[in-house]
């Protein structure tokens, strides 16, 4: 492979990185979860960083004791914790492949630490792109 052929192709994978980050940064903005406590009398959505973005109480909750009620609330948080997070993988795997998330489907890291990694990881290819241009650049002056 000659010089112009590498430049090439190190041009094609970092634009082939950028179109992929940026596909997956403009889907992130649409990334909610949604859960509900058994009953469905509760439901809430949770946004990226987890917090509650909508909630739905259906009137006849509010004939439950009050732990009953917290612990519906409790329920359907976590459920709409855990879609957010299935929602945020099946983006990410749509994005860029499986590669970002070994160690991610048994729930044991936060939306946070898979964002920094995605982040870092999109940042080194990018890195690693620019790199191998600049040396190409350098061989081909």
């Amino acid at each position: 492979m000659d010089n112009s052929q590498e430049l090439d192709r190190a041009l094609r994978m970092s634009q082939e990185l950028q179109r992929k980050a940026e596909a997956f940064q403009s889907r992130l903005s649409e990334v909610t979860g949604q859960g509900s406590d058994d009953s469905g009398l509760v439901q809430v959505s949770v946004g990226l960083s987890g917090g509650l973005s909508d909630v739905y109480v259906d009137p006849r909750a509010m004939r439950l004791a009050s732990q009953d009620l917290a612990d519906a609330f409790k329920h359907a948080h976590q459920a709409a914790t855990q879609d957010m997070q299935n929602r945020l993988m099946e983006a990410q795997r749509e994005a860029f492949g499986d590669d970002l998330l070994s160690g991610m489907l048994d729930g044991s890291r936060s939306p946070d630490e898979l964002l920094g990694d995605m982040r870092r990881t999109t940042e080194a290819g990018l890195d690693a792109s620019l790199d191998e241009i600049e040396r190409l650049r350098r061989r081909l002056s």
